[in-house]
């Protein structure tokens, strides 16, 4: 019987063997389909959570900034431009006084009838060319001064069609200076002086 028994004892061992490897084939086969199961992705899914929302969170408060300091030099660059345009107020605003006190003097010295009133107006051309009107005219505008300015002293001959075509001119240049001046387009308005 001690071979019998030896026997049996080695057939119950193989046959416990067979069990143990048949159990750990299951356990193999059930871990291989959870990894695949929706818990198990859940699971894994979970674990990066907490560092999405962190990502989530930091982008927010990026964006968040980011959004703040473009809106905070929007604001700046306006207020830098409003504040140039109520420095340049006096300015311009004394320019365009000028620019009209000196194309009504030029219409007049070039269409008036009245003898007074032309000695008026060129007297009034003369003491803006020389005064006042260098503070704040462009250079177009002082060229057309000039030219004027010539017509009244005698340095160039003018007669009255002349005249009228450098008052024209000086008009035409103080409209696109103004233009200039408040950033607006006056270009539809366009003489041909």
């Amino acid at each position: 019987m001690d071979e019998n028994d030896q026997i049996d004892h080695q057939a119950a061992t193989a046959e416990a063997q067979l069990r143990k490897l048949q159990l750990e084939i299951k356990k193999l086969t059930f871990d291989v389909e959870s990894l695949g199961s929706t818990s198990f992705q859940a699971e894994k899914f979970m674990r990066f959570v907490p560092l999405i929302t962190v990502i989530i969170a930091v982008a927010g408060f990026w964006f968040t900034i980011h959004q703040y300091n473009q809106q905070q030099a929007t604001a700046a660059t306006k207020l830098a431009a409003d504040r140039e345009q109520a420095l340049l107020k006096p300015f311009l605003d004394k320019r365009l006084e000028l620019y009209f006190a000196a194309s009504e003097a030029a219409a007049t010295m070039a269409l008036s009838k009245d003898k007074d009133q032309r000695d008026k107006a060129e007297s009034k051309l003369v003491q803006l060319y020389a005064g006042t009107l260098i503070i704040v005219e462009d250079q177009e505008v002082e060229g057309a001064m000039l030219k004027i300015y010539k017509c009244i002293t005698g340095e160039d001959q003018c007669d009255e069609a002349e005249k009228q075509r450098r008052s024209q001119a000086l008009a035409s240049r103080a409209r696109d200076s103004i233009g200039k001046s408040y950033n607006i387009k006056l270009g539809d308005l366009k003489g041909k002086y």
